[in-house]
């Protein structure tokens, strides 16, 4: 049976409730970030393999570019792990592909641009720039207040820091909701993000909004998920 509700960040559950992690497909109205702001419909899927490998991806197309993301990942007892990301990007018919494996065995993240390879340490519980957002959700429907997350981007390990900013209800096409909002902080940092998640709907992202450097609004706002139960 399927159902419709919100979400932006996957569904993450307890370790002793791994069994009840749903599968879900989001889309959302947003605006593609490029020279002018295009907009455009994102998607947003998770599904787990009869293995028990999960993907994570996100794609927002025009109809004169696309952005995609995908993350392969594993669930174990301490939290998501990052197994390989892919980013891809064609504006105009110019192409940016980006990879990114993880192999906690060599203690090694190989990032591939540009056809280069480069190699950095590992580093226990790093995230890659989708798999963090399903990290997240786990910690805010655990209660924890340190929501702090290592991700591996564009070959270093940077850290993002959410902050709790009080309480808000939103309306999006999907419903309204009593909102819990998140401001995301980031060293060297000189944009603004700041997430509206519903605790009513185990912490689904309802609204992101970001504010660059220049004053420019991005937005990304729900219209409907459907989940698996």
């Amino acid at each position: 049976m399927r159902c419709w509700a919100l979400l932006w960040f996957a569904i993450f559950l307890p370790a002793t409730a791994f069994a009840q992690l749903q599968p879900f497909a989001a889309t959302y109205s947003a605006t593609l970030d490029l020279l002018i702001d295009l907009p455009v419909e994102a998607r947003r899927t998770l599904t787990r393999s009869p293995s028990g490998v999960w993907y994570f991806s996100s794609e927002a197309k025009s109809a004169f570019a696309s952005q995609s993301e995908s993350s392969t990942l594993a669930l174990e007892p301490h939290g998501w792990a990052p197994k390989n990301y892919k980013f891809a990007r064609s504006v105009f018919g110019r192409k940016r592909q980006i990879s990114i494996s993880f192999d906690p065995e060599r203690k090694s993240i190989t990032t591939v641009a540009k056809q280069e390879p480069w190699t950095q340490p590992y580093e226990q519980g790093v995230q890659d720039k989708l798999s963090y957002q399903l990290q997240l959700r786990e910690d805010l429907m655990a209660g924890k207040s340190d929501l702090s997350y290592r991700i591996a981007d564009g070959g270093k390990i940077k850290t993002y820091r959410f902050v709790r900013s009080g309480r808000e209800t939103l309306t999006t096409p999907a419903g309204t909701f009593e909102c819990e909002r998140l401001q995301l902080q980031r060293s060297a940092d000189q944009q603004q993000t700041i997430l509206w998640m519903a605790p009513e709907l185990d912490y689904l992202t309802v609204r992101l909004l970001r504010i660059d450097q220049s004053g420019r609004e991005h937005f990304l706002n729900l219209k409907a998920v459907e989940r698996e139960e």
